[in-house]
């Protein structure tokens, strides 16, 4: 096999592993219990909430609605006093385009969420509609809905903390009746799957609208659902569902991790419902039961989300690989932070990779070199033993062993290399600091595509140049064909990729090609006049 097959081969396998890992290896949703739902749902009754659109359209014919703004520098939240619910959530460091007077984005979309809803499971009361509930405290920090049943009062808390994305909630009920009161109160959050179309001339380059998925962990593990049509219900340990896209969370948290943890995770073509459930609690005559959660709606800051102390923070998933994608990232924040430009940071860490790195490069070259220099013998051992393979082989294999060449030495140092590349791909595509992040000039977005197709061309163009400085030992017309169609084929590749990206994808190539240039005229090869071929 010719080094130029090689190379095209050992290229198509890491483009395969570098754009296909995600797929193959994505965390797996956990397995649904094997008693049936049916079943289920006979023995543990749930008062399921209206869907978000009945909200609001009873919202606007009920009386009396009054709508309170809380926030801080970060996010403000828009609460109807309508059952309590949240009508708008809006992230004041992130706009919805780059344009300067782009507003804010709005984690709720209109018509399409609602949240947080309190629901109730085996209980031998019922929950007062959404229409009973009033304001009856509001502070800069604390608003409180009531509303009465029959037999208790239930009030739904909110207490927003200052410079932070998250709030606490909760339920109180008091039992104002004879009887105990028993069951399971929880929270439930309804949101869409698709967060927005694509629009514009270059929208065909953006790809599919993005699309919302369920992720949680329970016993310490995370696990994802949601981007089909399906029902998963979890016992046990579940510290805390959340609806998530490439850069922003909404995550119902629980504060009180136990055995008797239960969530419901349902999802169809259009609504995705989370729900989580403490325990089962007991209230006697005149006595009250809380039960608290924290819900995140914000960015997917991993610092940030850590913070929180129950593993937030793998709701950033970098994949098996996150032993390398980790530092990186915080590699990345270092090198902004002086340098005050994604994009800069972006060069600064593929050359701080290139040098680290750049022993099994030279080690590569090194050995598709010689082995170019055993073609013309490798040439008259195949005609020798054209019509004795095994001599063939035997042959072959005392060649390399007398030279000390390792047929697979110029593809293994590659390989060894991609988790390292899977790891940056994974930063680089996920994170939301790239998020509308400029670069320069008319690059003000490093999250989205090229619009101006520059880097993908400028790519497939020191593509080519490599395949032409790359040993060969073959003139076949069929392999050179194949070898040219590779640059046009990862130029495609690239019109769909973030910015940021194949930015780090094109320095990584120019300096590839430089060290190429400068490991090949360190050997004083002979045709470097005419090192591009003809």
């Amino acid at each position: 096999m010719s080094q130029e097959l090689r190379a095209l081969l050992a290229g198509a396998l890491s483009l395969a592993v570098f754009l296909g890992w995600y797929y193959f290896f994505a965390p797996k949703a956990l397995p649904p219990p094997t008693q049936s739902l049916t079943e289920r749902s006979l023995e543990s009754p749930i008062q399921k909430p209206e869907s978000p659109t009945d909200f609001l359209q009873r919202e606007k014919t009920s009386p009396e609605i009054v709508v309170s703004s809380l926030g801080n520098d970060l996010i403000q939240w828009e609460v109807s006093s309508y059952g309590g619910r949240i009508r708008k959530v809006l992230l004041n460091s992130y706009q919805q385009s780059v344009e300067k007077e782009s507003p804010p984005i709005d984690m709720i979309l209109s018509g399409k969420e609602a949240g947080p809803l309190i629901v109730c499971r085996d209980c031998n009361f019922v929950l007062p509609p959404d229409e009973n509930y009033h304001l009856t405290t509001k502070t800069e920090r604390e608003l409180v809905y009531e509303a009465k049943g029959e037999g208790f009062v239930l009030k739904k808390i909110f207490r927003f903390a200052p410079d932070q994305y998250f709030f606490e909630v909760s339920a109180v009920m008091t039992n104002l009746s004879r009887d105990i009161l028993t069951g399971q109160l929880g929270f439930s959050w309804q949101g869409t799957q698709k967060i927005q179309e694509k629009q514009g001339f270059f929208s065909f380059l953006k790809g599919p609208p993005d699309q919302r998925g369920f992720v949680y962990q329970i016993g310490g593990k995370l696990a994802h659902a949601g981007k089909k049509q399906e029902v998963i219900e979890e016992r046990g340990n579940l510290s805390w569902i959340g609806l998530e896209d490439r850069y922003f969370l909404i995550a119902l948290i629980n504060r009180k991790i136990s055995s008797e943890s239960w969530g419901r995770l349902t999802s169809d073509a259009e609504l995705l419902t989370g729900t989580l459930y403490p325990g089962a609690f007991s209230i006697p005559r005149n006595g009250t039961n809380e039960e608290s959660f924290i819900l995140y709606t914000g960015p997917k800051e991993r610092e940030r989300l850590k913070m929180l102390g129950v593993g937030l923070e793998k709701a950033v998933d970098y994949g098996f690989f996150s032993i390398f994608a980790i530092p990186i990232l915080k590699l990345l924040i270092l090198f902004n932070s002086f340098l005050k430009n994604w994009g800069l940071a972006i060069i600064f860490l593929t050359i701080l990779v290139k040098l680290i790195l750049n022993p099994l490069t030279v080690k590569s070259l090194k050995q598709m070199k010689e082995m170019q220099n055993l073609q013309p013998k490798l040439k008259e051992i195949r005609e020798k033993y054209q019509n004795d393979k095994q001599r063939l082989n035997l042959e072959t294999m005392q060649l390399f062993k007398n030279h000390k060449v390792n047929p697979l030495g110029g593809c293994l140092p590659m390989l060894i290399q991609m988790p390292l590349y899977i790891a940056l791909y994974k930063v680089l595509y996920n994170s939301i600091e790239l998020y509308h992040a400029p670069f320069f000039g008319f690059y003000r977005d490093l999250s989205a595509p090229d619009p101006y197709l520059i880097l993908p061309v400028l790519l497939g163009i020191f593509m080519v140049l490599q395949q032409k400085m790359t040993p060969s030992g073959s003139a076949d017309p069929a392999q050179r064909q194949m070898m040219m169609f590779m640059p046009i084929l990862f130029t495609g590749f690239m019109l769909f990729l973030p910015l940021g990206l194949v930015l780090y994808i094109f320095v990584n190539t120019f300096m590839s090609v430089a060290q190429q240039f400068m490991y090949q005229r360190n050997l004083k090869v002979r045709d470097l006049p005419h090192l591009f071929k003809k």
